[in-house]
């Protein structure tokens, strides 16, 4: 049975918000947080009735809405808080709310004569864009069963406020009235927006201003990066994942596909004693014939794999004249490649770099992916000062060399081919062999749990004992080992063990990261 609530909610927002002004009149500080908590009690505490809401994306953009004022959801990335705070009259003429954007539509005859300055509040305003490097299978998730019409996306406003050049999205003003809730809201949070769909000027005080898309927020939820549960049955996934991305993507190499998995398990677990994701070069990897697609089968089956996976083919041209980090300009803060939500994957491909010279933009880029391998933190510039920001960025380099032409990485990789599957690094996406839709499933939800995973590694009291003893006998043997190989071993071990969905590096685990890691170092630079 359909709630009359979630019906009186979809049809008509507007005429729902000034039952509720009516219901708490003499309340108006408060007033915001009782809207949010409203529909988010109608609309967040269920995906299958959120999804009841029109979604507001690239196949469905602003101007797909021929009814002004409609309800729409709205899952997007923060890109910009930096705006100033919007003020409006919360109480007009006759009892009437003057927030969500309703007075736009009120007649002169509506509005005081005069108003008391305690009834002038002020709303959050930032901007929102479509979530970049949110691939196409976790779209469908989130759209799914939505009963709405499609139409290509004409061009979003702002075009520089979206990490990706030239990429389809949705640009969006937003202004959130609930400002204790707005407050915890940070550039590259992804979040839910349900909200009422308006155009309105950038800024109202500009005559000159460009008119853009603006969401009315009536709720928000933002995304959780830790909602998947490790599950024993996952475990038996494992095998079959690394032989299916080394039989499609990697030349039949299961020891690169297993070090790729490894990759795939890491996340930022804490800063204060460093737990971060290591980088990882694939190196020994051809580069495209004149015949063969430009991008690698690998981008294609990590699309398939991860929610959120960036592809950015470097090369000279790009790096010297794309922006890789924010800069604001003019009060306005400009995207970059590396402004992307916490948890995505970038495969970062040094193939189509050619000779040539790296300018100063070209080398501050270098500089700012560094910085993210490292130390998993992105600066902002902004016109007198320069701010790191956080980052949980898994990063890939595919090059042709021995190592990579520009960045240390954790961790390299030789790539060694079998030569009957040579020919499968730059595969059509047709001719890719797919996995079952439940076997696609059970992939992804391993890479997701063994994420889980690895910030709950510990190590066992009697592996410790083993390990210290371990160092101390190859100390002996090997006088040119340090605390540094130590350090990069129990790096293995930890996201072995996550790969494992083991919560605990034991003994055996150890013995197989160090042969894991020694396979490594014996291939061919």
């Amino acid at each position: 049975m359909v709630s009359a609530f979630l019906i009186d909610a979809i049809n008509n927002p507007t005429k729902v918000v000034q039952e509720l002004y009516e219901e708490h009149t003499g309340n108006i500080d408060h007033f915001p947080a009782v809207v949010a908590r409203h529909f988010s009690d109608v609309f967040l505490n269920s995906d299958d009735t959120l999804r009841e809401v029109l979604p507001l994306d690239v196949n469905h953009p602003p101007e797909s809405f021929t009814h002004n004022r409609s309800l729409v959801r709205f899952h997007g990335m923060v890109q910009d808080t930096s705006s100033s705070p919007e003020m409006y009259l919360a109480s007009l003429n006759e009892n009437k709310c003057g927030g969500w954007g309703i007075s736009q539509n009120m007649p002169a005859s509506e509005w005081p004569s005069s108003f008391d300055y305690c009834d002038l509040k002020e709303a959050t305003a930032l901007w929102a864009v479509t979530v970049p490097g949110q691939t196409d299978w976790r779209t469908e998730e989130l759209t799914a069963h939505s009963h709405c019409g499609s139409s290509s996306s004409q061009n979003a406003p702002q075009p520089h406020k979206f990490p990706v050049p030239n990429a389809p999205h949705i640009g969006v003003q937003v202004k959130i009235y609930d400002n204790e809730a707005a407050q915890s809201l940070k550039a590259t949070d992804v979040v839910t927006f349900i909200g009422i769909l308006t155009s309105e000027s950038l800024d109202s005080e500009d005559v000159s201003s460009p008119v853009v898309p603006s969401l009315h927020v009536l709720c928000h939820k933002v995304q959780s990066t830790g909602d998947a549960s490790p599950r024993e049955e996952l475990a038996t996934v494992r095998d079959n994942l690394i032989k299916w991305i080394a039989d499609e993507a990697l030349g039949g190499d299961e020891v690169a596909a297993q070090w790729l998995v490894l990759e795939l398990s890491a996340k930022v677990y804490t800063r204060t004693t460093p737990l971060l994701p290591p980088s990882l070069t694939l190196s020994r990897f051809p580069s495209p014939t004149a015949s063969s697609p430009a991008l690698p089968t690998l981008h294609h089956v990590l699309s398939d794999l991860l929610p959120q996976y960036l592809t950015v083919p470097l090369s000279l041209d790009l790096l010297n004249k794309e922006n890789f980090s924010p800069e604001s300009k003019d009060e306005d803060l400009h995207s970059g490649y590396l402004q992307v939500p916490r948890g995505t994957t970038l495969l970062l491909t040094e193939n189509g770099v050619q000779e040539g010279k790296l300018v100063e933009k070209g080398i501050m880029n270098i500089r700012a992916v560094q910085e993210v391998m490292d130390a998993q933190t992105l600066e902002y510039s902004f016109p007198f000062s320069k701010f790191s920001f956080p980052t949980d960025i898994v990063t890939i380099v595919l090059c042709d060399g021995r190592k990579s032409a520009f960045f240390q990485t954790g961790f390299t990789v030789p790539l060694e081919m079998k030569p009957s599957l040579k020919d499968n690094l730059y595969k059509p996406r047709d001719q890719i062999k797919i996995p079952d839709t439940v076997k696609l499933a059970a992939y992804r939800s391993f890479l997701a749990a063994a994420k889980q995973c690895f910030g709950t590694v510990q190590v066992a009291e009697e592996t410790s004992k083993h390990i210290q003893e371990d160092f101390v006998r190859q100390r002996q043997e090997d006088p040119s080992i340090t605390a540094d190989n130590l350090i990069h071993l129990m790096k293995v071990a930890r996201l072995l063990a996550a790969s494992m969905l083991e919560r605990e590096v034991t003994v055996d685990i150890w013995e197989t990261s160090k042969r894991l890691d020694a396979s490594r170092r014996k291939r061919s630079p």
